[in-house]
């Protein structure tokens, strides 16, 4: 069994004891940067679990939660912006019972802010949300296992990660969106190897200007509301 549904089941006979109450959250995303846009937007309610932390290798296939499979959704989150196979794992049968999830589809571009609304159980306390910065080779978003409000709002401000699994060339070449239109994923590249906080647009190569793309911490704004207190 692996550590993910280890976790999960030993939080299965609490959660099924109690009432399941529906709830439902409206998520605000505010982009907070000048030039940068995010990809669509997974937004996910679970029982308490990291989906990832700083250090992590994203490039191990085989470790972290389930055997390797989370590994492989963030990655092709941090890439390419695809959230699909995000998607899959929360809808295995296994799993479903125990999280909630919602996108934001499209662009968010710089200034732009989006609500998403999840539907979830009472049971769920936890929110994490996950989306690509363009242009960037593997910078992506994170609201990772965050308490969701019992009433009320709460607001989190979220930095830029590195994926650490593929080289920050700065190339549009391998960085896809409507700049570049460049390659997703880059598996023969490995990057750094470990997840940490972004450097920003350094101005590596010709494609794109720091002047313009650069940010500072934090990137976005995410104000969690619980609607039917």
């Amino acid at each position: 069994m692996t550590l993910l549904k280890k976790v999960f089941c030993s939080f299965a006979i609490l959660f099924f004891s109690q009432s399941a109450l529906a709830a439902e959250y409206s998520v605000e995303i505010t982009n907070l940067t000048h030039k940068i846009s995010f990809t669509p937007r997974i937004v996910i309610s679970h029982i308490p679990v990291s989906f990832f932390s700083a250090g992590d290798d994203l490039n191990d296939s085989e470790g972290g939660l389930l055997n390797g499979q989370v590994n492989n959704a963030l990655r092709e989150i941090a890439e390419s912006g695809n959230i699909v196979p995000m998607q899959l794992i929360l809808d295995q049968a296994s799993i479903a019972p125990l999280v909630a999830h919602a996108t934001g589809d499209g662009l968010l571009n710089s200034g732009q802010k989006q609500t998403v609304i999840l539907n979830d159980n009472e049971g769920l306390s936890k929110i994490s949300l996950f989306a690509m910065m363009l242009p960037t080779n593997d910078g992506f978003i994170a609201l990772n296992n965050k308490d969701l409000p019992q009433t009320g709002s709460i607001n989190y401000f979220l930095n830029a990660y590195d994926a650490g699994t593929e080289t920050n060339t700065e190339s549009c070449i391998d960085i896809p969106g409507p700049l570049c239109e460049g390659a997703g994923l880059s598996p023969d590249d490995a990057g750094e190897g470990f997840v940490h906080i972004h450097r920003g647009i350094r101005g590596l190569g010709s494609d794109i200007d720091p002047a313009i793309y650069d940010w500072n911490n934090p990137v976005a704004i995410v104000t969690i509301t619980k609607i039917n207190d």
